[in-house]
């Protein structure tokens, strides 16, 4: 059975994972403004075609608000990662330093 003989979390994967998140975070943001400010509804959608221009105009606003929540949750599990790294480290710091105590 091949495997490992070290248990452990990698905390620069944690980090990486957590910046590459953020970056998502941001683009997704990003395209929800840009869609949620697409001027349709106030232009030529729907001009002549009132209830198909009104509901072009909602599904618009639908999107951009499943952009942005999409956006928010990829924010959050990036602080989450960022979060749990930096407490794995930490308490990888305490629990060497016990056992380098012990032993003396």
């Amino acid at each position: 059975m091949g495997g490992s003989d070290v248990l452990g979390v990698d905390t620069g994967a944690l980090h990486a994972a957590a910046s590459a998140l953020r970056g998502c975070a941001s683009a997704l943001e990003e395209q929800s403004r840009r869609v949620g400010t697409h001027g349709l509804a106030d232009n030529v959608a729907g001009r002549n075609y009132g209830r198909q221009g009104l509901a072009l105009h909602h599904g618009f606003e639908r999107i951009a608000s499943c952009l942005h929540n999409w956006g928010t949750a990829a924010g959050v599990t990036a602080d989450v990662f960022e979060r749990a790294a930096t407490e794995y480290a930490r308490l990888d710091q305490q629990n060497a330093a016990a056992v380098t105590g012990a032993g003396r």
